[in-house]
């Protein structure tokens, strides 16, 4: 495939030890002018130009810099990017463009600034990317992958460039550090009605984290609680809350109603008694707006240091705020609760198979406090009973009868993801001992890479 006439050529040229083929084509004045094409192969550079000429982008003699195209992303009440986003009905939180336009202003545009947009190529932000790896983090690197794609497709979109440079890019791999959980022992002591006076500093710290603690709410959905979520024996969870968007929607959008107990609802009752009911339950002088989060996680981690957990254990550990969150998830499923009801108890993301009314959940999560042994044995999750039936666990539901990996893959084929602390609290091993943290991760690692 050859270029027809004079319209454009196509040359070869070694970008670092890569062949990359370039075109040039004259501008008004007679002069050459030459531009990438990002292609590896001739034919495929031909068929980009020709696609370019067809839609009058082959030249254009104004210099698009990256700078000035980028001049309003992620500055959210004007970025165009936002803005497009916004008016399809997607969300896009306040925090989150903060965090891109930051990466945006300190690091990406001081390399890309001078730079026409449309000759960046993937080997170039490749290298980019790779020459921060020695200061930045893994997580970090990803997410400046991420605010390239999304400003690359935007110019793809807008018929500025043909093809996004960064589609090819793979993002770093980041091993997954599991979120620790509080045992029941460290959550009595966290709690004790006789002794709480000493571990928390008022009634509102104490009720916030029991609240978490029992119910899995995230923080953002605690802080916006108002007198109206709260109903007999109920809370409706339809908001959250954030220092830089305010009140908004949950994270997944939808309402859920999660039940408490007597106690709970006469402390959230003592909390608001005297406030309006679109007012802020967790709020001091100021009822118009919660305590900020900072507040909160101060006196979780002096709670934690009065009860022998510095911060030292923490890290090792993986303890924080949303350690609640993960507590109540894995008691649910340690219950038995199919995978799908405890979606809609938590409000995760996937879609649910089934809806439960109130009443239907409030029984669920009272069989979970039941402290007598032999009635909580009526439980038994049905994924244990299958896994018994399929011969990985002996009769018991608990002695593993093969390796723990196959434990770990046969539950997630039941869609319920293995984890470590769920393993070594469910599962023991031939000698009738629980596994060690080590096999329990080994065991996750594998269920996850047959995925």
């Amino acid at each position: 495939m050859r270029p027809r006439g004079n319209e454009f050529g196509v040359f070869r040229k070694n970008i670092r030890g890569t062949g990359i083929f370039y075109y040039w084509v004259y501008d008004e004045t007679g002069k050459r002018k030459f531009r990438t094409t990002g292609k590896r192969n001739f034919n495929d550079a031909v068929r980009y130009c020709r696609s370019l000429l067809l839609k009058g982008l082959l030249y254009n003699g104004t210099s698009l810099s990256f700078g000035s195209f980028t001049k309003d992303f992620f500055d959210y009440d004007i970025c165009p990017y936002i803005q497009y986003r916004l008016l399809r009905g997607y969300t896009y939180g306040r925090p989150w463009a903060k965090r891109q336009k930051m990466l945006l202003d300190k690091i990406i545009r001081p390399y890309f600034d001078k730079r026409d947009i449309r000759s960046i190529t993937t080997s170039e932000i490749d290298n980019f990317i790779l020459s921060l790896k020695k200061e930045k983090g893994q997580k970090t690197l990803n997410h400046i992958i991420t605010v390239l794609k999304d400003i690359f497709q935007y110019a793809v979109n807008n018929n500025i460039i043909e093809l996004n440079p960064c589609n090819r890019l793979k993002p770093f791999r980041i091993p997954l550090k599991e979120k620790g959980i509080l045992s029941q022992e460290e959550l009595a002591l966290l709690f004790s009605e006789k002794n709480w006076i000493n571990i928390w500093p008022n009634k509102m710290h104490y009720c916030i984290n029991i609240l978490a603690s029992k119910s899995g709410m995230r923080l953002g959905e605690l802080l916006a609680l108002q007198p109206q979520d709260i109903r007999e024996g109920l809370i409706i969870v339809s908001h959250s809350y954030n220092n830089l968007d305010g009140l908004k929607a949950t994270k997944t959008g939808k309402t859920r109603h999660i039940p408490i107990d007597k106690k709970l609802e006469a402390m959230l009752l003592e909390l608001y008694q005297g406030k309006q009911n679109d007012e802020f339950i967790f709020s001091t002088r100021n009822s118009q707006r919660p305590i900020d989060h900072k507040t909160v996680y101060k006196w979780f981690w002096s709670a934690l240091e009065k009860i022998g957990i510095n911060k030292a254990e923490r890290d090792r550990r993986n303890i924080s705020f949303h350690s609640y969150r993960h507590g109540v998830n894995t008691m649910l499923l340690e219950a038995g609760i199919p995978p799908e009801t405890i979606r809609l108890i938590m409000g995760h993301s996937p879609s649910m198979t089934a809806h439960y009314s109130h009443v239907q959940v409030q029984n669920i999560l009272s069989a979970t406090e039941r402290s007598d042994a032999s009635e909580q044995n009526l439980y038994t999750p049905s994924y244990i009973r299958i896994l018994v039936n399929i011969g990985v666990l002996l009769p018991d539901g608990k002695t593993v009868t093969k390796s723990l990996d196959d434990v770990a893959l046969a539950m997630q084929e039941q869609n319920v993801q293995p984890t470590e602390i769920l393993l070594r609290r469910l599962f023991l091993n031939r000698n009738g001992e629980p596994y060690s943290s080590k096999a329990c991760r080994k065991a996750v690692i594998s269920a996850n890479d047959n995925k």
